[in-house]
């Protein structure tokens, strides 16, 4: 395409109608959009994740006042192996997407057995499967990533002093060093997860754009409830400490 042509750009040419681009928008819009409101630091630390961050925290306060770290070393690794195998399913399934690629009209096939299904182009089809492709692309840098940072941590965590050489100060300023490097791990490995939620949610675009709208609302509801308004949350958060006694077993 040229620029010169860019004007006359015709979507259908893709095999995409407006019920599709309609879909496609309200993906983009939920998942960077959720991402980026979610980032802001006064929702950030009502979350979920800056609750277990406040955690993780002390957990490392504590860590810098003990000589014995093996189970501090095992708990992180626990978690680096976690996302470790996240990446490898990530790359698992961009392989199984890839050989839908060149499959197209056989899975079409089995697909319109099913009430609901609308038939897609051989273009739009291919445009589907990249768009999960992507999700899961992002997915994979997000674990490897996370994977790197939580062997680092346990490398600040190993440079911290043993209790009685060195102040009291230079241990504690080294250990929130390695506990924000571990929650640095963890927003990476969360928006991992929070990937695959999303890649979940586009396979009703293969069926139809409605269920693609759907399932993508679908997916932010159980998220926001998650994040913000679990049970979880109101046990780990100090404002909600007094009611821990009056909450339903899980």
């Amino acid at each position: 395409m040229t620029p010169t042509n860019l004007g006359t750009f015709d979507p259908g040419a893709l095999g995409l109608g407006l019920p599709d681009l309609l879909a496609l928008a309200w993906f983009l819009v939920c998942t960077v959009g959720y991402n980026i409101v979610t980032g802001a630091r006064g929702l950030w630390r009502a979350s979920l994740v800056g609750a277990i961050q406040a955690q993780r925290m002390s957990w490392m306060g504590h860590m810098a006042s003990r000589n014995d770290r093996v189970i501090d070393v095992l708990l992180i690794s626990s978690l680096a192996t976690g996302n470790s195998f996240f990446a490898s399913t990530s790359i698992v399934i961009l392989g199984a997407l890839s050989a839908l690629l060149g499959a197209g009209e056989r899975a079409q096939a089995v697909l319109e057995q099913l009430p609901f299904s609308v038939h897609a182009s051989p273009i739009a089809w291919d445009l589907k499967v990249i768009l999960e492709m992507l999700v899961f692309i992002y997915a994979f840098f997000k674990f490897a990533w996370a994977f790197r940072l939580a062997h680092y941590s346990m490398i600040m965590m190993g440079a911290t002093p043993s209790a009685g050489t060195a102040p009291l100060e230079e241990r504690e300023q080294q250990a929130a060093r390695a506990g924000r490097i571990a929650g640095i791990a963890a927003e990476h490995g969360n928006l991992g997860l929070r990937a695959y939620y999303f890649g979940m949610a586009a396979i009703g675009w293969f069926f139809h754009p409605v269920g693609f709208i759907l399932t993508t609302t679908l997916v932010v509801l159980i998220v926001t409830r998650r994040e913000f308004f679990s049970r979880t949350l109101a046990i780990l958060s100090d404002n909600q400490s007094r009611t821990i006694s009056t909450l339903p077993p899980m």
